[in-house]
């Protein structure tokens, strides 16, 4: 006896390819004067029914589960695998003795196979018709169309899935690489921090000057180190979008003296002059630390590669939507600048801009500036090189904080 069932049909397939095979259904059924068309599902045992449309008896039902040995859908796919028509299936010897045929009653049939994304049988589309419709050759080739734009929508949801299942293998790829780089770092900073310590008790005792020389190199390098460990990990974090933004209220003027305290000194061991101008102060509300990192990459960036002269930063701050502020930087250097062919790889990961002659000279993991746009970013701006030429360069940053309302008494 024939076994049937009923399933969810919309775990058999998307929604996007069960809503194309509605719209199938309808085509058909508009063009093809037949009762009943269906859309059916073939797997190693069973035929499974994922759209049907019936005009006046109702002879299949969605959801509808057979055995493939008795389904027509099979005979399509098994048998023929091309289009199979049927004038009468009470006479024709592929269904005459099937327990289906019983089930949906005399009628005449079309089907057509439908390919999958792999070059596999999916199932089929058909028509049956109670009062033996006769199906001409233009019903057929209408249906292996409708069969060919099914299997294309088929190739497109495998697509979709594999992308979908690349980004996941991406995205957990990411966070073990950053997961690894976290133990890394803490793994090779706590070494580090102990080297660095010990160099500071070392020049705190009477040396001669070429020791002196000797414990400075093991300090620069160890910073130095310590440092680029700092940014490969905020790189990762960032990459795998780990990290997250603290929004705490901060005054403009208190991160700018931080700034100036911190690249001070070094300015002047190098006889450049480094000089700040913030044209409003006001209490933000936002990542105060993010925001100071950008700036302090691209001042040490300034400072690096600027050897007299000077470095300034310059801040505007103007109102933006609501109760926003927009922050706009600019850091502006009397440098070697950056060569025109290397504008490119400024902002990507990993790289150096100057030739292979001087990078000994500047150093560094080359993640500097793809750290800056990647944060800048996260609130909402940008930055980018504005001009540069052999007499300086100048960078730009503009990102978006709220501003602390003032409470009226």
């Amino acid at each position: 006896m024939l076994k049937t069932g009923y399933i969810d049909v919309l775990s058999i397939v998307s929604r996007k390819v069960y809503d194309a095979a509605a719209h199938l259904i309808e085509t058909a059924s508009s063009l093809i004067p037949a009762n009943t068309f269906c859309i059916a599902n073939l797997d190693p045992d069973n035929t499974k029914v994922i759209k049907a449309f019936n005009r006046e008896k109702v002879m299949l039902g969605e959801g509808l589960v057979v055995a493939n040995e008795e389904s027509y859908c099979a005979l399509v796919t098994e048998h023929m695998k091309g289009p199979l028509v049927i004038e009468n299936n009470l006479t024709h010897p592929l269904t005459k003795d099937m327990d289906a045929t019983e089930f949906v009653g005399g009628c005449s049939f079309l089907g057509v196979p439908i390919i999958d994304a792999e070059g596999e049988m999916y199932g089929s589309l058909c028509a049956f018709d109670h009062e033996y419709y006769s199906y001409d050759p233009k019903d057929v080739e209408l249906m292996v169309a409708l069969s060919d734009f099914f299997t294309k929508l088929l190739e497109m949801e495998f697509a979709l899935n594999q992308l979908r299942q690349a980004e996941e293998k991406v995205a957990m790829q990411m966070k073990e690489k950053s997961n690894l780089l976290a133990v890394l770092s803490h793994e090779i900073r706590t070494p580090m921090n102990g080297i660095i310590g010990m160099t500071s008790l070392l020049q705190s005792t009477d040396l001669t000057e070429e020791q002196k020389s000797y414990v400075d190199v093991i300090e620069t390098s160890g910073s130095s180190l310590l440092s680029m460990m700092d940014q490969i990990l905020t790189y990762s974090k960032n990459e795998a979008e780990t990290i997250e933004l603290a929004d705490h209220p901060f005054q403009l003027s208190e991160l700018f003296d931080y700034i100036g305290k911190l690249f001070t000194p070094e300015a002047n061991r190098k006889g450049v002059q480094f000089t700040t101008e913030l044209d409003a102060n006001m209490t933000l509300i936002g990542d105060s630390n993010k925001f100071r990192q950008i700036l302090i990459n691209l001042i040490g960036n300034a400072l690096k590669f600027t050897e007299q002269g000077q470095v300034k930063l310059t801040v505007h701050v103007e109102a933006g939507a609501g109760d926003t502020a927009v922050i706009n930087c600019e850091v502006r250097d009397t440098g070697i600048g950056i060569p025109e062919d290397r504008h490119e790889l400024l902002f990507r990961s990993f790289s150096q801009v100057h030739d292979e002659k001087a990078s000994g000279k500047y150093s560094g993991a080359g993640l500097g500036l793809s750290i800056c746009k990647q944060l800048a970013e996260r609130m909402h701006g940008d930055v980018w090189l504005m001009e540069s030429s052999s007499e300086g360069s100048c960078f730009a940053c503009r990102i978006i904080m709220r501003q602390e309302q003032a409470v009226s008494v």
